[in-house]
């Protein structure tokens, strides 16, 4: 309510006495109502203009105030969006939530900073540009420790973890990565890994930034003219962690029985090397895909390597669906398809036999290269485009359960 200062109120009063009087005395004629009945409404109509145009003004006795929110906390709370981007919720004297403004547009396109923290199997991988690799920007990858406290994103090799960890305090926009690409039957369950991760990077599709060991992408027209390598053995395996316990160690033992495998690696006493492993595996029809252990989403390069090389891959690992998944169904084959492993053996003799179906195995060829995963760079670069494009909180209470469960 707008309240009309005092000599305002008498001055309208006055006018209307005066109106009074002369409507007593001598009755006014019509053009002299109207003129009278004008100037009233012109006179209200200034006071009214007044009042709103200059709320402030000293013409008033009780000039308007505005509403003002409760601003104590407003640089905390700015603070916090330019650094993690989060909502920052403050009240006023009304206790009416106010939301504070968006962040500065320039504070988002700063660099995402990803600290290695433990280099996997103390081996340091090249730090190349995110951009030129994966097409992914605004990253910076660094081994240097010292950039603990700037870092939006710090990744722990599982395989690696010990108790050489950061010391507090942790900045409250850093998140902790933890990174492995290793099976739950091959990694030990320490009892610090629950409450003190934020985010999950493995092969596993259900993590928050998945990684597989590779994948198959569009072939280039170049690529697409395939063919299929110069063959003179018919079933190759290599391998030096040979345990009596394993899935794969059974199988072998039988079905080397009824058809000839040449081995390479440790466990044989023939081990090749990085130059040599491309000419082996090509060389050979099929070559025995066998994983360590089973897992969903769990091949690796002993998938990935004789795709990309020529071969088809004989495979022991999670069921045919899910690695249907990932390939074509035509692409490989899968020691549940058969009864036992003699007669495995006897698919493949006949195969080596029949050229022509053994070239359907080729088809996806027309359309796709295998490619492996750079292990270490991949998976950082990876790491800090899931940072850029989530910043708000998350925690991953229960590590062991996920995994391991």
């Amino acid at each position: 309510m707008v309240t009309l200062h005092r000599d305002a109120l008498d001055f309208l009063h006055r006018v209307m006495n005066k109106i009074t009087v002369m409507d007593k005395l001598t009755p006014p004629s019509k053009s002299t109502q109207k003129l009278i009945l004008v100037t009233f409404m012109l006179i209200s109509f200034v006071c009214i203009f007044y009042v709103y145009y200059n709320p402030n003004t000293t013409f008033f006795k009780y000039p308007t105030v505005g509403i003002h929110a409760n601003s104590s906390c407003s640089e905390t709370c700015l603070h916090v969006l330019k650094m993690q981007n989060y909502e920052c919720i403050m009240k006023n004297a009304s206790d009416n939530p106010l939301t504070t403004p968006a962040p500065n547009p320039a504070k988002e396109d700063q660099d995402i900073i990803v600290l290695i923290w433990m280099a996997p199997f103390g081996v340091r991988f090249d730090l190349k540009d995110c951009g030129s690799e994966y097409n992914i920007h605004g990253c910076q990858l660094t081994y240097d420790r010292s950039m603990i406290q700037q870092a939006h994103g710090v990744m722990f090799h599982h395989r690696d973890m010990s108790a050489d960890f950061p010391q507090p305090p942790r900045p409250a926009f850093q998140k902790w990565i933890w990174w492995n690409m290793e099976s739950p039957s091959h990694c030990n369950q320490n009892d610090f890994l629950n409450d003190r991760f934020n985010v999950t990077s493995s092969y596993n599709r259900n993590s928050d930034i998945p990684v597989p060991y590779g994948r198959l992408v569009d072939a280039t027209d170049e690529q697409k003219n395939f063919t299929i390598p110069k063959k003179d053995k018919l079933v190759c395996w290599i391998v030096s962690n040979f345990q009596e316990h394993h899935k794969r160690t059974h199988f072998y033992y039988e079905f080397a029985k009824h058809i000839n495998v040449e081995t390479y690696g440790g466990h044989f006493n023939n081990r090749i090397n990085s130059e040599d492993y491309g000419n082996v595996v090509s060389s050979c029809k099929f070559y025995l895909s066998f994983e360590n252990s089973i897992h969903r989403d769990y091949f690796t390069e002993k998938l990935f390597n004789p795709l990309a090389l020529g071969t088809v891959p004989v495979v022991i690992g999670p069921p045919r669906y899910n690695y249907e998944e990932f390939i074509p169904r035509d692409a490989f084959i899968h020691v549940d398809d058969f009864p036992s492993p003699k007669e495995l053996a006897d698919h493949l003799i006949s195969l080596d036999q029949n050229e022509e179906q053994y070239k359907q195995f080729f088809n996806w060829r027309k359309l796709y290269v295998s490619k492996s995963t750079s292990f270490g760079l991949e998976h950082s670069c990876k790491i800090c485009d899931y940072l850029k494009r989530n910043k708000h909180y998350i925690a991953v209470t229960d590590l062991k359960g996920w995994f391991w469960g």
